[in-house]
């Protein structure tokens, strides 16, 4: 089964006229992207970005899921504590796929130093039953410490100084720093972190498997749909679809001024996966006065009651790019009730899976007539498999379009100066 599928024509030029790429253009960018498949092999094996090998990282998969039948054993309740890429993709995991798991209830916290938010959940949970499992590559960031701080102090009142220990996972760099030093003074259970994958690509890595294990998700089952998407890059190399995709950004982005670049998928599920793809875009490739692609998070039929009349009308300067759940998990028909009104009756007794499926296509048709580029991404369902896939699909396309710009796709020198900053205002 092919766990994703790319419609890139109503990105073109014969589908929206000057708005679009022409094929002359894709052309001119082949040694580009061959230089940029070379780069990115380079990388990958010389083990300086490890993102590109989490699909096939077998000793993980065991890993996470050794620790987590002990959780799902002894807990109720698993609390991830972190921020960013420690935060974004394990939630879109959870939230996509926690449902269909027969793991521990997954909370979150610390991700935004809202005192309500974190009282509310010390309120709501049980901490004898709850694992608490933080998750920082240094140990220093502020929002993350603070509330697992908080979650500590208030798990020893609860169990005990001796006890609490057992409650507490820490997802950390093994090669030093503030966290780890306190979790082997503390004795608590150690997960590494890789080295070499950056927050934002590590959703694959035990940063995002840890939690989803103890959620009942399958490990291998996301891995594997990951897989199928970077087996087909290594094979395709530069022709692949994530370096197309990359390929039409860039060109939107330098020729005809498309900064602005949507993510809508039409199911509740993966609405966070666009907060996801937000931090990978915007951390990755805002980088100087120059280059800066702003990503924007939308949802489906919600947004086309919101910014879509934007999209259409407003400045010319955005790619869209939709995506399709093919069956849902469930379905419901809209009962066959006052269909003699017509504004009721065209969809009266429709599933609402065919109502979903018509508005993004109709919002495809609107898009392309108006003359605005849009592409389409397709999975069979919300799956583990497919979630896989659409992470490692935005890695590599993010990684290519880094190269084409000329950047340092991994580093975020911009979010330094605010820590650095925040660090002077709490301390004088």
């Amino acid at each position: 089964m092919k766990y994703l599928e790319a419609d890139f024509r109503n990105a073109m030029q014969n589908k929206v006229r000057s708005r679009g790429a022409t094929q002359k253009e894709l052309k001119g960018l082949e040694n580009k992207l061959k230089k940029a498949h070379e780069k990115l092999t380079r990388l990958r094996e010389t083990a300086q970005q490890g993102f590109m090998d989490l699909p096939y990282e077998a000793v993980t998969a065991r890993l996470v899921n050794r620790l987590a039948k002990d959780v799902k054993k002894n807990f109720n309740n698993l609390i991830v504590v972190g921020i960013g890429g420690s935060d974004l993709g394990t939630r879109t995991i959870v939230n996509a796929l926690g449902h269909t798991g027969d793991g521990v209830h997954v909370y979150f916290a610390g991700s935004n130093t809202d005192p309500d938010t974190l009282s509310a959940l010390l309120a709501e949970v049980d901490l004898k039953k709850t694992v608490i499992n933080v998750v920082s590559k240094s140990g220093s960031t502020m929002e993350t410490m603070s509330a697992f701080l908080l979650l500590r102090e208030a798990l020893i009142k609860k169990v005990g100084k001796k006890k609490h220990a057992a409650h507490i996972y820490v997802t950390t760099d093994k090669s030093g720093g503030t966290l780890q030093s306190i979790a082997e003074g503390e004795g608590y259970t150690i997960i590494p972190h890789p080295l070499n994958v950056g927050g934002r690509f590590s959703v694959l890595s035990t940063v995002g498997l840890f939690p989803a294990a103890c959620a009942g998700i399958s490990v291998s089952k996301l891995l594997k749909g990951a897989r199928q998407i970077e087996d087909e890059h290594r094979g395709r190399g530069h022709r692949s679809n994530p370096a197309k995709f990359a390929a039409l950004h860039y060109l939107g982005y330098k020729k005809r001024g498309q900064h602005i670049h949507v993510c809508m998928p039409y199911a509740d599920g993966l609405e966070d996966f666009g907060f996801w793809y937000c931090q990978l875009w915007a951390e990755s490739l805002g980088k100087s006065d120059e280059v800066g692609p702003t990503p924007i998070a939308a949802l489906g039929a919600t947004d086309q009651h919101s910014e879509l009349q934007l999209y259409l009308e407003g400045p010319p300067n955005k790619i869209i790019n939709l995506i399709k759940i093919k069956k849902f998990e469930t379905d419901l028909a809209v009962p066959k009730t006052f269909k003699k009104y017509d504004a009721l009756g065209y969809f009266s007794g429709k599933k609402l899976s065919v109502l979903n499926h018509a508005e993004l296509e109709a919002t495809r048709k609107a898009l392309t007539k108006k003359q605005v580029p849009n592409t389409l991404l397709t999975v069979p369902k919300i799956s583990p498999e497919s979630l896989g896939a659409l992470f490692m699909f935005y890695e590599l396309a993010c990684a290519y379009a880094g190269e084409l710009f000329g950047i340092n796709t991994y580093n975020e020198p911009g979010v330094r100066l605010e820590k650095d900053t925040a660090k002077r205002i709490l301390s004088q």
